[in-house]
């Protein structure tokens, strides 16, 4: 990844040096499994640094031949040949010795030979640590840009093993293990991202805005979906002077309690200082924290992609009027932004901002995630990043953080893995007749698994005989390879036949209706599954006759079933769709809200948004003729609903 060039000011207290080898040596290390196939004599697993420079295999592996060079053991020069693949057919891996130049110098001139990746072994006995671009040297810095190899650090200890090897003749062979370099615990990602609103200190800057807005559209889905849990951060840092300082004033906010880290070129200091940054920074902070009340935390990003595209140092757009626009074209309220972001003129500590230099000066952000101490850094799962800050890579690394066949589907696509399921190299079980296969493809390979309607190990698998299975079809079950068929009696139907092709053609449960689903001696109004009648009966108005075939009418009124208000008329559902009806006395008119209840024509004419002194007695009549139609409507509207309801249910129940 790609760091700004961070300057120092007089009197701000900052966390990092100028010295390449200090930063690498207090920055935490993230390792990945380097295991000795050949010569037997050296076999083992060590653990490797990731570089921060270079692309690592998140999620996979690579076996590969180490290769030293006899006249470029340092490999700070240009390598004169380019390398030719072995007759093994493996790639084919540089190691190098550190010193002389920097590792970046190194890994630079092994890519443009043609290696597939560099290991690069230490010249004095200490521990792992991680290899950065020197942040004084841009433009050794900038060789990152070019530089699309795994890149890792070996103690001296275990590069010497390697190289020794080689030079007796041997042909060593690794394995470059990314596996487990990720964590990958669940179906959900959490990440965070370190960054800075900053837009003009340098490549670093343009880095990061080029991901946020390139990045923007995956990571909107990915959260949205519920495949990732995401959260911003930004890198502050304090005045040693506490604000008494022009520096600190310049570039500070709440008396020196929070600093911006990251330099405003000279062209533009007479307009914009570290003040600006601080407080946009700020207000990002705010927006998240806002659109996360709203279960919409994903807006952060709407905003910096808007805020990328339309408020530029270099146009002289960055400051408050520009960011609140497009803090309203997020339909983010202004208001409870200004009340977040607080007064910047405050000697007090604002809640949000104390929260990032806490975090940011630990030993343990995120859990084991290591301090921070570089623009911009990614952590995912706990473990920070390394490689290219754009959207491929960090979109592999975020796949390579799911447990495996939980992954979204945008991590299976060509541009990010290849299907390792049709390339040939995986030893599932497959039947070539029926064109069949255990393999399920994964961000992280492949793993055998069988599919549905067979059982087994992945590797082996065989039919399961559906039909052993006494619910799997009302009359008849075929069983069929990897599937079923339910078959009925003469004079049924297969309910759900339609339902086993949604499914891709495999079987579902097979429940057997008669064609004739009600008889002529059934009312009409009943449904028949097999020799049982069943009557819409309870509550709508039909109960079965005597004869156990009929459905005959309930009379409501006359067995005082009924729940009117003063008159009941009695009706048959199966022609009607109602059991009865209420009806009022003279000066009486149905309630609107309770067909039921009768209410005075006063009142109700209350509820029609009239007055009783200022309608007409057309109006009452009309009003009164209007009020027992829709009554009626929607009794039969009602009953319908229930009829078929109850129907519903009791299918539902015999089923």
């Amino acid at each position: 990844m790609q760091r700004p060039l961070l300057q120092l000011a007089a009197g701000l207290l900052w966390f990092v040096t100028n010295s390449p080898a200090a930063l690498a040596g207090e920055w935490i290390v993230e390792t990945h499994s380097l295991t000795v196939r050949s010569p037997a004599s050296i076999a083992g697993t060590e653990d490797a640094a990731i570089g921060d420079f270079g692309v690592p295999l998140y999620g996979a592996s690579m076996l590969s031949e180490v290769i030293r060079s006899t006249d470029n053991t340092l490999a700070c020069q240009p390598f004169n040949n380019h390398v030719s693949q072995e007759p093994n057919g493996l790639p084919q891996v540089l190691l190098a010795e550190r010193g002389s130049c920097y590792f970046i110098e190194k890994a630079y001139n092994a890519e443009k030979a043609g290696f597939k990746g560099v290991l690069i072994y230490d010249n004095v006995d200490e521990r792992l640590l991680t290899m950065a671009a020197p942040e004084d040297r841009p433009e050794i810095a900038k060789l990152a840009d070019d530089i699309t190899i795994p890149t890792a650090l070996l103690t001296h200890a275990v590069g010497q093993k390697l190289a020794d090897a080689i030079k007796r003749g041997d042909s060593v062979v690794v394995e470059l293990d990314f596996k487990e370099s990720m964590a990958h615990p669940d179906d959900r990602v959490e990440w965070e991202f370190w960054t800075s609103s900053n837009d003009a200190c340098g490549a670093g800057c343009d880095r990061q805005s080029l991901f946020k807005s390139e990045f923007a559209e995956t990571a909107i889905s990915l959260d949205q979906r519920g495949y990732t849990q995401f959260t911003p951060h930004y890198m502050i840092q304090r005045c040693l002077e506490h604000g008494r300082s022009q520096t600190c004033a310049d570039n500070c906010i709440n008396h020196g309690r929070y600093c911006a880290m990251d330099s405003i070129p000279t062209e533009l200091q007479g307009r914009y200082k570290g003040r600006q940054v601080i407080e946009e920074n700020k207000r990002q902070l705010c927006i998240w924290h806002q659109a996360e009340a709203k279960h919409q935390a994903w807006l952060w990003w709407t905003y910096v992609q808007l805020f990328n595209q339309n408020c530029k140092m270099g146009s002289n757009t960055f400051d408050n009027a520009c960011a609140e626009t497009q803090v309203q074209a997020c339909n983010l309220s202004v208001a409870t932004l200004q009340d977040c972001m607080g007064d910047s003129d405050a000697d007090e500590d604002h809640v949000l901002l104390k929260a990032e230099l806490e975090q940011q000066g630990t030993e343990s952000i995120g859990g084991a995630a290591g301090r921070v101490v570089l623009l911009p850094t990614v952590v995912i799962n706990s473990r920070q990043y390394r490689g290219h800050l754009d959207a491929v890579s960090i979109t592999k690394a975020l796949c390579s953080a799911f447990i495996e066949t939980t992954e979204p589907e945008v991590c299976l696509t060509g541009n990010i893995q290849e299907d390792d399921c049709m390339s040939g190299i995986q030893n599932c079980w497959r039947n070539a007749t029926l064109n069949v296969d255990a393999c399920v493809d994964t961000y992280r390979g492949y793993k055998c698994q069988c599919p549905e309607g067979w059982r087994g190990s992945g590797q082996q698998c065989e039919d399961i005989d559906e039909c052993l299975d006494d619910f799997a079809c009302d009359h008849t079950c075929i069983n069929l390879p990897g599937s079923y068929r339910c078959e009925c009696d003469e004079g049924f139907n297969l309910m759900f036949a339609l339902l086993a092709l949604q499914f891709g053609g495999r079987g579902s449960p097979g429940f057997c209706f008669p064609k004739n689903m009600c008889g002529e001696h059934n009312g009409g109004s009943h449904t028949q599954l097999a020799t049982t009648p069943l009557c819409a009966a309870s509550g709508a108005g039909l109960r079965l006759a005597k004869d156990g075939k009929a459905c005959e009418d309930i009379d409501e009124c006359a067995e005082h079933t009924d729940e009117c208000d003063q008159q009941c008329i009695n009706k048959d559902p199966r022609k009607s769709g109602i059991p009865y009806a209420c009806s009022c006395n003279l000066g009486y008119s149905i309630d609107l809200q309770d067909r039921h209840k009768c209410l005075k024509t006063s009142e109700f004419l209350s509820q029609m948004g009239l007055t009783f002194q200022a309608a007409s007695w057309w109006s009452v009549a009309l009003a009164s003729g209007v009020a027992a139609l829709l009554a009626v409507l929607a009794g039969y509207a009602i009953q319908r609903f229930r009829i078929r309801q109850e129907m519903h249910n009791e299918v539902r129940e015999i089923m």
